[in-house]
Parts: structure tokens; sequence; C-alpha cells
């Protein structure tokens, strides 16, 4: 096979190649087995011939030739010379080796991101079940605050492994905030009305925290207010109109007759993702530690208030907890608090935002589904048409916004 010129590439190819020096009239030979081989002559002259070549090839300093096929080659330096030789095949395998790791990456990477958005929906969407099991022998805010300072405890211990800093009194005070908002307003009313309300219906509720932000988003930044370093862009039509659909499902599950109930205490669920919108947006703005530590510090100082309320309170265990409702506040610190946050970590860091918060129409599926297949409750038609609603609600506002 005759030489043929190479690609401009050509250097870059024999760079780091070995370098072989040549006196005049010195030789170096190669068998040549099939694969291509780049040779650069980078200093002096080189005559150049191939066994079964028609034509003999001269290279001066700074030429590049490539060849392919069987045969020996043979190298003569026409005056003291250097060259450089790379195997092409090896390099070859190396950029197919190379494209092959990374295309395992990528496959990882959507497995994760599946495996993360799987234990989201179902491990968060299973929560409300958990909770109502845990609450048949064990009171609200105690059961709130046991799982909170235990997973903000194992967080918190695991991170100070790792190296990760303490973080400074400043950083407590504000993760003491976000933490009422968001862990004793936002969950501990979900679990005090869960006394009363299904799992489900509490599920379709808390589904209405992503139109609350948007809606507080939007008035803060009509009113000129700080939103953090990314802001907050002006409301679109298609955001308006998720807001509308969504707060429509709300009223329908009102007005169906899922959330009256004897106690009046059924309807503090109501306010539970108001609480969590505004500690969302309050999150923005406040000095909290860096990454996973903030939520360590909030799930430690959300979990002390509750436990201060629980014996402010009076709040007393009647008999010895079930082993019931122990196995679902173990579910609830282990799978609720640090696999789910760990996922949903993952999620927005590596995808969407819009992917990371979907569990938000997702989860009240999931939830009902629960409840009625394991945990003996029934849901209304009423409760389904107000759940798809919200999700529909939701998922306007989500893809308006992103």
């Amino acid at each position: 096979m005759k030489l043929a010129s190479l690609v401009p590439d050509a250097q870059a190819r024999v760079r780091g190649a070995a370098r072989i020096e040549l006196g005049k009239g010195g030789l170096w030979t190669r068998r040549l087995r099939g694969g291509p081989l780049v040779l650069s002559c980078t200093a002096g002259a080189v005559w150049v011939t191939r066994e079964g070549a028609p034509d003999d090839v001269v290279l001066e300093a700074g030429a590049s030739y490539g060849g392919a096929g069987r045969g020996l080659l043979v190298v003569e330096a026409l005056e003291p010379a250097q060259i450089a030789v790379a195997d092409g095949a090896e390099r070859t395998a190396r950029a197919a080796l190379e494209r092959a790791r990374a295309a395992l990456e990528r496959a990882r990477g959507s497995w994760l991101v599946l495996l993360s958005l799987a234990a989201l929906y179902l491990v968060w969407g299973s929560t409300y079940l958990a909770v109502s099991v845990a609450l048949e022998t064990l009171p609200p805010f105690l059961l709130a605050g046991v799982r909170f300072t235990t997973a903000g405890a194992l967080l918190y211990g695991v991170l100070r492994l790792r190296g990760v800093p303490r973080p400074t009194p400043r950083q407590w005070g504000a993760a003491a905030r976000v933490g009422v908002l968001l862990l004793v307003a936002g969950n501990g009313l979900v679990v005090v009305a869960q006394q009363w309300v299904s799992s489900g219906v509490a599920a379709v509720v808390v589904s209405t925290m992503p139109l609350w932000l948007a809606l507080f988003t939007t008035v803060r930044a009509a009113r000129g207010g700080a939103l953090g370093p990314r802001g907050a862009p002006e409301v679109s039509r298609g955001e308006w109109v998720g807001l509308l659909i969504g707060f429509a499902g709300a009223a329908l599950l009102h007005l169906g007759g899922a959330l009256h109930a004897e106690h009046a205490g059924a309807l503090l669920i109501v306010l539970a993702p108001v609480a969590w919108a505004l500690g969302s947006l309050y999150s923005r703005t406040t000095p909290l530690p860096e990454g996973p530590m903030a939520v360590a510090a909030e799930m430690l100082a959300g979990g002390a208030v509750m436990l201060g309320i629980s014996a402010i309170a009076g709040e007393r265990l009647a008999a010895a907890p079930s082993s019931r409702s122990l196995l679902a506040l173990a579910y609830l610190v282990v799978f609720g608090s640090i696999v789910g946050l760990s996922a949903y970590t993952y999620l927005l860091r590596n995808t969407r935002p819009a992917i990371a918060t979907s569990y938000a129409y997702v989860n009240p599926i999931i939830a009902i589904a629960l409840g009625v297949l394991l945990g003996g409750e029934r849901a209304s038609a009423a409760t389904w048409v107000a759940a798809a609603v919200i999700g529909a609600g939701v998922l306007i506002v989500s893809r308006a916004r992103h």
C-alpha cells in the first residue's frame, strides 16, 4: 500500500511517542501487521520504503506520513535525523477503550437518575402511610421530633467524619429558622392533621406546595424583594394557567368533602404547604451551611423544636409503642429522611429542576394507592380527580418556569 499524506492532526498523534535518533545511514525497521502507523520526521531527513510499495518517500523535518497494511517498513537516515513513531492501532484501541468507559459512565449516570427518581417517588410517596402507621401509638410531635433529630444526628455525624466543617453560630440560627418553617410547620402540621386525614388526602394537599412557592415568588418579585443569586423571571402566562388549575384542584378537594373531618385540626394541613413554600423561599437568601450540612442542621434544629413542643403540649405515651409504629418510625428516619433526601440532592445536582421536583405530582398517586392497598383507606372519586388536576397544574408551572 502506498504511503499517504496524514491529516493535520498527525503531530498530535505522535506527541508523546518514543523518539528515535538515527545517524547518517542509520536504519530503523518495523514489520507491519495490518494496523495503521504514524511516522514523523522531527529532525534531519529520512528515506522511507515499505515492502511491496511501488514508491519511496523522503521525509524532511516537520513532515509526517501514515501507512497501513503488511510488510517490512524501512527508514534510512539521509543525514543525522530523529523520527517519532506512533502505533495507530494501539492509539485507536485506547480511544475505543476511553469511549467505552465514557459510555459506561453515562449509562451509570442514567441508572442512578432512574434509581433516584424511583426512590423519590416510592419513598416520599410512602411516607404518608408510614406516618399514619406510626401515629397508631406515637403522639405527633414526639414522632416528628424523634424522626428528624435522629436523622439529623446521623447525617451530621457522617458529614463531620468526612471532614465537613461544623456550622457557625450564625448558620445554626439560619438553619433553625428554616427548619421551623419547613419541618415544624411544614411537616409537623401534616403529622398532626394525619390523625384525622387519610394519607392520600394529605399527599394531595401537600402537592400544592410548588404552586404556593410560585405564587410567593411572584409576589416577592413584584415588590422588588431579594430572591437570591438566581432571582426570579417574570411570570409567564403558562405559569398563571398552571397556578389557576392547581388551586382549582385544591378547591375541588375541599368541595368534594375529602377535608371534612370531625376534628377542626384536620384543616391545619392546609397550612403545611404554605409554610413549606415560605421556608423554601426564605432559604434562598439566608446564610445556611454549605451542601448537605444545611439539611442536617435544619433537621437537628427543627427536630429539637418539635421535641420541645411535645413536652410543652404534654404529649405522653399511653402505652409502649407497638412494633408497627417503631418500624414505621425507623422507615421514616432511614428512608424518608436520609435515602429520600440523598436521592433528591443527587437529582438537583445532575438533572434539570423540573425532573428533580417531579415528585410533587407523582407522590399523591403513590400515597393514595398505598393507602387503599395497604392502609385500608378509601379514596373518593373527588380525591382522585383533585390529585389529577393539582398534578396537571404543578406540571404546567414546572414546564413553563424551566
